[in-house]
């Protein structure tokens, strides 16, 4: 074997010589990628521009934004650094209803940089010397132009993925990268999640650019990342892929728990790392002195795993949205702790920073605010109202996209009526998917049969709806919406999105008032009577219809130092105003007015009224909480009858009303109960015989254990299907003011003893006065006196739904859809100029 080895190797050597082969060449670098540029939001407006377009005024080399409004104003939004747009700003007013087109180039060489020229009819209005807020000169120039503007790239834009269906306004050009490339702005008309403009930009191809899509990231890293070398953010979190890879520019630090990918194969990426290819978010936190750093820690982990949680798909096939936080080392001291959460994000939150994230303040108490589709707000240290207020940042609101808001179908966090539990635990809460989306709740008729399972509903049947839940058997369950202890077979009517409040629908204000406003029909036609802030005079006016009032009527010698008592009857109303030397009563109509007239048989006492038959029944609260009844009558003169003391007491005024039905009076009274109650509430069935009054059976509303409160003249009223509805205020606060609330009689038993009781509006509606409503041929109306505060404090307020029975529809919706297709980068849309 070894000879034959050097046998073959001296052949070999002996050989005659073999030419070498070629060099083989290095293989040629692969062409740029070519593909069609995806579109991203540049930039938002008001569906009022009429003009649009785009061009270098400020000499940084990058296209700035220009449009014409329909009040004739020039707006700007500057490029930074061809990142993103900074926010409008008006820099000229006044400009000319002819104006046809607005064309950004050099039409003064003598000038240097690029000029605006709006072209009119017979000429151009040339704005030139830009100094960031305005233009220093204005000359004219005759026609044509000798710039117009460029053709714009023949390729398709992808609209608003939030709307896909927006149209086109218009399309126009501009260099907004600076690599001279002629890039592609175009203008949609979007309906969601308001009426504007949305403005998509495409970085035009540039194959003599390693980074055509100017994101930060060479074309060979896209490659290597599977991120898109045409999309300059991929996963449409408004983050430059760049910066997820390679971290933020004007050297921004996000701190220790925040990392970045770098460039690396495709694969998975940890929660505390950005990512190109899953949608981020970053949020830097402020703690106020007091807050637990180290128990905040738990709290944002619940938060990060909600958000997480959301059903929104990635480009890297993961689900959710990943939060990431900054916490600032230094907390904010006592002594600044007075400033409100805006103050303080102006103050602690760089505004070279914004556009790049988030801020938010965490206070060690409750409750929070923040703006929405903004990057600031504040909240307490605790994970569901901080999730719940950075929704809001990321563009939620607490109704969804409906205009109603508490919708029971809405199972959501950002619902306050789910805001701290969902089915009864609190660790149940969550976003909402939109899973029930697909039924519209109309309160007006309501089917009491739902197409969806028993168990996926099942929320429903604890605080704060409570509603009478069953399986049908057939995949859908049976809900008792009107809480009459039945399930219907046909539509229902009722007021359903009553889990965090009620309302009487939207508020109209009329002006400031001195006491407590009311309500009453005559003749068909609601009259509204107020007390003018001086007390020197009383006004009345009356309904036109359409959320709309007559002038008002002032009432002579009407001077009253407490809240007046009005009544309506079928011809005349009666209006007592209590003079310091008694009361007085004036007889009115719709175009009539009468008195005021002295009534000496009435004591000095407050009292409630209500017409019963045709006589107006009176009872008084004396000091030591008992009552009387009187009958009022106004023949040829006012009459009163002797007084009748009832065993009923009352702390409170009393309010009633004659019950449609059977025609017993419904007295409204409040007192201590046996169970510690205070100021509760209660109702005395009375039976009308003569002059007498019977007073049969009082029952506590909700119960006796229930401490329903009532502390000022409560009003009684009835639906017209003769439901009782109560309005009634609870416990003053420390600077005397009350929320208000309505209760109602139902049918369910097993509900607070066949009671219910809302909340009016919300917990910063408040009023040191009772409140008023009225029902009748005009529909169901209330009042109430504003006093919490603001430009507006002690003007009274007006709403035509009363009893709360929506005329706007309502609906569940997908919160992550909207956080992911939208809200993620219209929060940080904008971005400041250093």
């Amino acid at each position: 074997m070894v000879a034959t080895c050097v046998v073959l190797l001296a052949l070999l050597l002996f050989q005659d010589p073999v030419p070498a082969p070629a060099p083989t060449p290095a293989p040629a670098p692969p062409p740029p990628p070519v593909g069609v540029p995806a579109a991203s939001d540049w930039a938002s407006c008001g569906s009022d521009c009429l003009l649009f377009s785009a061009g270098d005024v400020d000499g940084d080399g990058f296209a700035d934004l220009f449009t014409i409004n329909a009040s004739r104003d020039l707006w700007i939004a500057e490029s930074v650094n061809g990142w993103k747009s900074a926010g409008w700003h008006v820099i000229a007013s006044g400009i000319p209803d002819d104006v046809s087109s607005i064309v950004v180039a050099d039409h003064r060489p003598e000038v240097p940089g690029n000029e605006l020229a709006l072209v009119r009819p017979s000429q151009a209005d040339v704005y030139a010397r830009f100094d960031g807020s305005k233009f220093a000169e204005i000359t004219q120039v005759p026609l044509p132009l000798a710039a117009t503007p460029p053709a714009l790239p023949d390729f398709p834009t992808e609209p608003p993925p939030y709307e896909p269906a927006s149209p086109v306004v218009t399309r126009f050009g501009g260099d907004l990268n600076g690599d001279g490339v002629l890039d592609v702005l175009t203008v949609f008309r979007c309906a969601l999640p308001h009426a504007h403009y949305v403005i998509r930009s495409q970085l035009g191809p540039n194959p003599a650019s390693q980074d055509q899509d100017a994101d930060g990231l060479v074309d060979a890293d896209e490659l290597t990342l599977q991120t898109d070398p045409f999309d300059r953010d991929t996963d449409d979190d408004g983050l430059l892929d760049g910066w997820e890879v390679h971290g933020l520019p004007r050297g921004i630090q996000l701190g220790p728990r925040v990392k970045f990918c770098g460039v690396a194969p495709a694969g998975p990426i940890a929660d505390d790392t950005l990512s190109p290819r899953r949608q981020d978010v970053l949020c830097t936190l402020s703690y106020y002195d007091g807050v637990d750093a180290k128990a905040m820690d738990g709290e944002l982990a619940r938060v990060q795993q909600l958000y997480r949680a959301l059903a929104t798909t990635n480009p890297d096939g993961t689900k959710g949205i990943a939060v990431h936080f900054r916490i600032e080392p230094d907390f904010i001291p006592k002594e600044k702790q007075n400033l409100g959460w805006p103050e303080q994000g102006n103050e602690r939150f760089p505004a070279r920073e914004r556009g790049f994230m988030h801020w938010m303040q965490v206070t060690p108490w409750g409750g929070g605010q923040a703006q929405q589709t903004g990057d600031m707000g504040g909240c307490g240290n605790g994970w569901a109202v901080f999730a719940h207020e950075f929704g809001h940042q990321l563009s939620l609101s607490h109704e969804g996209d409906s205009e109603a808001a508490w919708c029971p179908l809405y199972p959501s966090l950002m619902n306050y009526a789910f805001s701290y539990s969902l089915g009864g635990d609190g660790n149940a809460i969550r976003f909402s998917d939109g899973r029930f989306r697909s039924i519209v709740l109309d309160e007006k008729q309501l089917s009491e049969r739902l197409p969806f399972p028993y168990a996926d509903l099942k929320y429903l049947e604890t605080h704060p709806f409570r509603f009478t839940l069953e399986d049908d058997g057939a995949g859908g369950t049976r809900i008792d919406w009107n809480q009459n202890g039945r399930f219907d077979e046909g539509a229902v009517a009722a007021d359903v999105n009553y889990g965090g409040s009620t309302n009487a629908g939207i508020r109209r204000d009329h002006e400031a008032i001195g006491l407590g406003p009311s309500l009453a029909y005559v003749n068909g036609v609601c009259h509204f009577v107020c007390v003018d802030p001086t007390r020197d005079h009383t006004w009345i006016k009356t309904y036109q219809g359409n959320e709309t009032w007559s002038e008002k009527r002032v009432v002579p010698n009407s001077a009253t130092e407490s809240d007046p008592v009005v009544v309506g009857g079928k011809d005349w109303g009666f209006l007592f105003h209590r003079h310091l030397y008694g009361w007085r009563v004036t007889r009115f109509a719709a175009d009539k007015l009468e008195g005021p007239i002295e009534v000496p048989d009435l004591p000095r006492r407050e009292f409630g009224a209500a017409v019963v038959g045709d006589r107006v029944l009176i009872v008084a609260r004396a000091d030591d909480d008992t009552l009387e009844a009187r009958w009022f009558t106004w023949g040829d003169k006012p009459a009163v009858s002797a007084a009748q003391k009832l065993e009923t007491r009352s702390l409170v005024t009393p309010g009633l009303a004659q019950d449609p039905k059977d025609g017993s009076v419904k007295l409204v009274t409040s007192m201590h109960n046996s169970r510690g109650g205070i100021f509760a509430m209660r109702v005395t069935s009375c039976v009308v015989n003569g002059d007498k009054l019977w007073e049969k059976e009082t029952v506590w509303t909700r119960g006796e254990g229930s401490g329903n409160g009532c502390c000022s003249r409560p009003v009684v009223a009835f639906t017209d299907a003769g439901q009782l509805t109560i309005f009634h205020t609870g416990g003053p606060d420390a600077a005397g003011q009350m929320i208000a609330y309505r209760t109602q009689k139902v049918e369910n038993a097993k509900l607070d003893e066949g009671w219910l009781t809302c909340m009016m509006y919300d917990i910063w509606t408040r009023t040191r006065v009772p409140v008023a409503f009225a029902n009748g041929p005009q529909g169901a109306i209330y009042a109430y006196r504003w006093d919490s505060g603001g430009p507006h404090v002690n003007w009274v307020q007006t709403a035509h739904d009363g009893f709360g029975i929506e005329s706007r529809p309502m609906r569940d919706f997908d919160d992550g859809a909207k956080i992911s297709l939208w809200g993620i980068r219209h929060s940080i849309l904008w971005m400041r100029k250093e």
